[in-house]
């Protein structure tokens, strides 16, 4: 059977080598109209876009989104050099929180010492104003006025930091985008009703970033040597993240195609052989981006590999099928006799090599975490397409380019010489080479039980990085820059009106600023409940021993009444029109997501207690997302591994054609990744999103060369009958072709070490490292292997 495909392999580069142009035409119109879908092309970096649509978590989230909005905001933290409350600096203030009104899109609401609720009690009853709607005038006017603030608990890590030398400005955005512009019958009874009946669209990636660039504007008017200032929150680190990974994306591509031109030009030094293979993988990737964008499948963090892995991953089949062309052409074969030897040579070895390949990256598909089952649907996708163009296109560029003809060489290079000498030595010192790997591989396992999982996105970022500045200044001076919800759902109408229930909800409040666990602890806490206690002071003279809950439900009812109708809409952000379901927003300082989920998991059941049985208590928000995407990811990293080493041994025994051989051929494919998991483990480097990734990448293209290796050593062997002879022919003929191709994807990923964001150093170092040491596997432990597990047989008893 082999045999066969290998003969129609041999066919096929014949009839393209001569059906070349029309070839050539067919392929570049095919992928002009895909490229036309690059239009839908887009970034997401958000917390909730982890995961998919129907993830209970996702769909809790949703929920909250749909009820009360946005769960997080832009923070704007302020340090004046004078301090806060002196005129100059008031009026600056109000001059930026009016250009944030003014200038910045999508807004719901901005909250600065201007606007914040201020809840008295006066001779005509209830008042609820702006702080700072009475203007101070004088020097003791703003020490009034700095006196309130500071007796304010409202205040306290939200407006002002614990000293009073900091001030915030909060800017809520909307939840979800805006009608279309040029709908000119938004607004009309049954265009609205048409519309409710369609999920409305969050609010995406790049509308934040409109949101952030139009506040770094601004802020950059107002910075100066007397005025520290910071842009922080949830919102705004995802748009400086997604601006970050196009840029890192851009850098990628340019300098993996740099990397790629030079190792083809050492290779083969024609113009020819760099050029082509070049203009095949770049067809691909274009092909494969633009399938992201037909199915509306977003460029994600740690999808943003894709288009310089699959240029990696692309050229090693063309290099294959260059070297033995090249080597044909030795022979004296005609251009389109050596296209169809090479194709026939090395095609089944390429094609072999794309199914294990797509068949380890579609362990990520069944993935919890959205961009990893992104990654195992669109990568294989691209695996295949590139082998659609090396197997077609490929061949017909090189029948209509000029292919210089090369001259026969006298003896072997001396990467020829080396390999060889290497598996000589491999297959007759093989004892000690299995010894030597199987103690590296012990090492290795003690490390990668080391191995701790962690999902740290402020890292990400160098320390120089503004944001992550602004965020460690907010964690630092107001107990956090992100927030998770708890929603208190009583199941009653107006059920929020029960003293005991607020009680309840005020013990549950004072839990969440009080636990501690590692570096998780509440910075500031809001809720209902400190609306009722303000209304409860102000009503009774505004004396601090009023500073709490009503005793009576009557009394509750008619505070919260007298409250809402004083002008303040504050209460709508706090409960269900209802009165059934309130949400209590916890500050928390951004740190590694592993350390939310310990703390959540102490916080959740206590509140559940408190609160009493009839009474439902969930938790969601972006704290949340980010530290269940910890526990996803570790399900993903077992259920990926498991599958794809089932997926791939089955491949590899399909294909070499011997149960045997194939299990064989795995033991140097899992050597990389058990080694790559010690060096972690070793090092202490966290399993990541990025780092989680590598193990499935590096065997499904460590198996490459496997393949490689397995299938020329297959046929050298049956000619032969000698595994010493075996191994050296397919190391003399393929193993240069190995070589390279290890080389320019090491080299590929060593490109991640020059990234902005530096999260991804660790990944395309450690990527590399493996790439090569799986190379090392097949050049040394594979000939070790197959020369014990073979039958010894006379040296040289087959034809040279």
């Amino acid at each position: 059977m082999l045999n066969r495909i290998e003969s129609g392999l041999s066919w096929w580069g014949r009839w393209v080598a001569e059906h070349a142009i029309r070839v050539t035409l067919t392929v570049f119109l095919g992928t002009g109209l895909l490229a036309t879908q690059l239009q839908y092309f887009t970034l997401d970096t958000s917390s909730e876009g982890y995961y998919h649509a129907d993830d209970p978590v996702r769909i809790q989230y949703d929920e909250f989104r749909s009820v009360f909005g946005r769960d997080s905001a832009i923070l704007v933290a302020l340090r004046p050099a004078g301090g806060v409350f002196e005129a100059d600096f008031l009026e600056e203030l109000r001059t930026l929180h009016e250009e944030i009104e003014d200038e910045v899109p999508l807004l719901v609401e901005v909250t600065s010492l201007l606007n914040v609720r201020e809840t008295l009690g006066t001779e005509e009853g209830l008042e609820v104003g702006d702080f700072l709607e009475n203007w101070p005038e004088g020097e003791e006017a703003l020490r009034a006025t700095e006196k309130r603030a500071l007796a304010n608990p409202l205040y306290s890590n939200f407006m002002l930091s614990s000293d009073g030398t900091i001030t915030a400005i909060v800017i809520e955005t909307e939840a979800y985008s805006p009608v279309a512009e040029g709908d000119a019958l938004s607004g009309f009874d049954d265009t609205e009703s048409e519309a409710e009946s369609e999920p409305r669209r969050a609010i995406t990636g790049a509308e934040d970033g409109r949101i952030t660039v139009a506040l770094q504007k601004i802020l950059d008017r107002h910075r100066s040597d007397d005025l520290e200032l910071h842009l922080a929150g949830a919102p705004a680190f995802s748009a400086v993240l997604s601006q970050k990974m196009g840029g890192d994306m851009a850098l990628f591509t340019g300098v993996s195609v740099a990397l790629v031109s030079v190792f083809l030009a050492l290779l083969f030094r024609r113009v020819a052989a760099v050029i082509l293979p070049l203009v095949t993988v770049v067809l691909s990737v274009v092909s494969a981006l633009s399938v992201m964008g037909a199915t509306r499948t977003p460029m994600m963090p740690p999808t943003q590999i894709i288009p310089s892995f699959l240029l990696a991953v692309g050229i090693g089949g063309a290099v294959h099928l260059l070297v033995i062309f090249y080597q044909a052409q030795r022979r004296g074969d005609d251009k389109h006799t050596a296209i169809s030897h090479a194709l026939g040579h090395s095609g089944l070895a390429i094609i072999m090599t794309s199914l294990t390949t797509a068949g380890g990256l579609l362990s990520f598909i069944p993935a919890a975490l959205r961009p990893i089952s992104h990654f195992g649907a669109i990568t294989p996708v691209g695996v295949l397409l590139s082998l659609f163009y090396v197997l077609t296109l490929l061949p017909a560029l090189m029948s209509i380019f000029p292919m210089k003809t090369v001259e026969a060489q006298a003896s072997d290079t001396r990467s020829q010489q080396a390999l060889v000498a290497v598996g000589a030595f491999s297959t007759r010192r093989a004892p000690v080479v299995l010894f030597g790997w199987g103690f590296v591989m012990a090492l290795a396992v003690a490390g990668a039980l080391r191995v701790h999982i962690g999902h740290f996105m402020l890292e990400w970022m160098p320390e120089r990085e503004p944001m992550r500045q602004a965020m460690e200044f907010l964690n630092d001076e107001f107990g956090g820059s992100v927030s998770y919800e708890l929603v208190i759902s009583t199941k009653a109408e107006n059920g929020l009106h029960e003293p005991e229930t607020l009680r309840r909800l005020e013990q549950v409040q004072r839990l969440a600023e009080e636990l501690k666990v590692l570096n998780v602890q509440g910075g500031k806490v809001v809720s209902i409940v400190d609306v009722v206690r303000e209304t409860h002071r102000a009503l009774n003279e505004n004396r601090d021993a009023y500073y709490a809950i009503p005793e009576q439900r009557a009394l509750v009812s008619q505070e919260l009444l007298l409250f809402e109708n004083s002008g303040s809409d504050d209460v709508e952000d706090l409960v269900t029109g209802q009165f059934d379901t309130a949400r209590v927003t916890v500050r928390v300082p951004f740190v590694d997501g592993a350390e939310y989920m310990p703390y959540l998991d102490q916080l959740m059941p206590e509140a559940r207690r408190i609160m009493g049985p009839d009474i439902s208590v969930e938790v969601t928000g972006g704290v949340k997302m980010i530290g269940n995407t910890i526990r996803a990811a570790l399900e993903t990293m077992v259920k990926s591994y498991s599958t794809a080493l089932v997926v791939i041994t089955v491949l590899m025994i399909m294909l070499i054609g011997s149960f045997k051989m194939g299990l064989i051929s795995m033991i140097p494919n899992l050597a990389p990744v058990i080694l790559t998991l010690g060096v972690m483990g070793w090092t202490g480097i966290p399993l990541d999103m990025f780092t989680l990734m590598i193990g499935t990448i590096v065997m499904g293209l460590a198996v490459d060369d496997t393949i490689h290796f397995m299938h020329n050593f297959r046929r050298e062997y049956d000619a032969r009958g000698s595994v010493d002879e075996a191994v050296a022919h397919t190391l003399r003929g393929t193993g240069q072709a190995m070589l390279f191709t290890s080389c320019i994807l090491a080299a590929s990923f060593l490109v991640y070490t020059q990234a902005y964001m530096i999260h991804l150093f660790s990944f395309g170092l450690l990527t590399a490292v493996a790439i090569l040491v799986a190379f090392l596997a097949d050049i040394t432990l594979a000939p070790a292997l197959v020369s014990v597990a073979l039958p010894k047989r006379q040296t040289g008893t087959g034809p040279e």
